[in-house]
């Protein structure tokens, strides 16, 4: 691995990065292009365009066109299946694009091959005949979405110096949202027919990604590519967290919060409809109304926030601050007694996960243990993600039966916990401020 040998390294945690260091290869040869940033975040964004309608709207449509009364049953075996894909695939296609000596660059090709895979299992989702086909169709809507997170956050600490990556991370940690937002939008008008209501979302991610991939400008490595041996292999998927501590707080950190979010997340349609008496007929109205929230403030404060640690040159004190807001707002709502109180704790969580989004990830790029190839260890980043939703999955069960088998209050205030421990964590770190 290639670290830093400035002279100050030696009073720096390995795999640490000063936050005035330069870009990691902004040679002259290879200048930003014009519009490179907003072009980052539209890929993004239109990737999540594309997951998310596929996510909480088509795969359920598909589903129950293909077998009405088995559908649930469909999507969680689609789903599971797509999700230990990501725990594996993440990781995988960041090591391979670091790895890339190809002439169009190493996040090139990843760009046009997610945007290949979304249009293809598009494509097979709207006509799918049968049950293997729907999930194969899941699993290249996936990939597609996993090349574009993993390409557009590598992007970010490949081009952009550590004090200008604020905003264009917090509009690449928004991405997901915004795409949600974006896709459902574009589906309003269509009802339940899949063709647009598949094709426009994945028509953005496609051409958004295309677009990026056709301004992008990047010199061929002139590293030698090696062979991989085991140890590399076993590598992809694993960080040591005694040499890259920094690495292991922020990957640590980061599981808990979003362990916060997915607390509520997750049970959020239950709470609903057990504890605030909603009617079923109400529920996507209201879901719908706390995306809203969410999505708005989140965007309200972020890159206003993350401008500011730039300009201020510290990310750890916003972080901690987000947390408790964060797991303020998880206190509110476990103790809302009507959906505009509950209204009321999304909002806080909004505007917590908003200053987090807007620091969290330009702080992981200034710690990764290989600066020169920041994809795999931004993709592992990304798996702290994915992995609270079946740790708060496991745990739930435990939480909600104390008491009267329904205790919402104790799960959301398990998370909100778990959300100032992680905010705590960021604290000890000494590679970044």
């Amino acid at each position: 691995m290639t670290l830093s040998s400035d002279p100050t390294s030696a009073s720096r945690a390995p795999g640490s990065r000063p936050l005035d260091a330069p870009p990691l290869d902004a040679a002259p040869a290879t200048p930003l292009p014009r519009g490179f940033v907003p072009l980052l975040v539209l890929a993004a964004v239109g990737a999540g365009a594309a997951q998310m309608s596929a996510a909480l709207l088509t795969l359920t449509l598909k589903a129950t066109e293909l077998d009405a009364a088995g559908a649930a049953t469909i999507i969680s075996l689609s789903s599971g299946i797509a999700g230990i894909f990501t725990l594996v695939a993440l990781p995988t296609v960041g090591a391979l694009s670091d790895r890339s000596r190809s002439r169009f660059g190493r996040r090139r090709p990843y760009l046009v091959a997610g945007a290949a895979s979304f249009a293809l299992g598009s494509t097979l989702l709207v006509t799918a005949p049968n049950v293997p086909v729907f999930v194969l169709a899941h699993l290249l809507i996936t990939l597609g979405f996993i090349a574009a997170g993993v390409t557009t956050t590598a992007l970010l600490a490949d081009r952009l110096p550590a004090e200008r990556r604020g905003p264009a991370a917090a509009f690449l940690s928004l991405s997901t949202a915004m795409g949600a937002l974006l896709g459902m939008a574009v589906a309003q008008p269509f009802g339940a027919d899949l063709r647009p209501i598949v094709g426009i979302p994945t028509a953005l991610a496609v051409v958004a990604m295309l677009a990026l991939a056709a301004v992008l400008r990047e010199q061929r490595s002139t590293q030698a590519r090696t062979p991989l041996r085991l140890g590399e292999v076993v590598g992809i998927f694993w960080v040591n967290p005694l040499r890259f501590p920094d690495f292991a707080l922020v990957f640590t950190s980061r599981l808990l919060v979003f362990c916060g979010v997915a607390a509520l997340n997750g049970f959020q349609a239950l709470y609903l409809l057990q504890h605030l008496h909603l009617e079923p007929a109400q529920l996507g109205g209201a879901i719908l109304l706390t995306v809203v929230v969410n999505c708005g403030l989140s965007l309200l404060v972020a890159p206003a926030i993350g401008k500011l640690s730039d300009r201020l040159g510290v990310r750890r004190p916003f972080i901690l601050v987000a947390a408790l807001v964060l797991a303020a707002g998880l206190v509110v709502a476990s103790v809302a007694t009507s959906f505009p109180a509950y209204l009321v704790g999304c909002a806080v969580i909004a505007l917590g996960q908003g200053v987090y989004f807007a620091v969290e990830l330009a702080l992981a790029t200034q710690v990764l243990p290989d600066p020169e190839n920041p994809a795999k260890d931004l993709a592992l980043i990304k798996v702290a993600d994915n992995l609270p939703v079946t740790l708060v999955a496991a745990a739930a069960p435990a939480l909600l039966a104390i008491g009267d088998g329904q205790n919402y209050s104790a799960l959301f205030i398990a998370g909100a916990l778990c959300a100032i421990v992680g905010g705590l964590l960021i604290q000890f770190i000494r590679g970044a401020r």
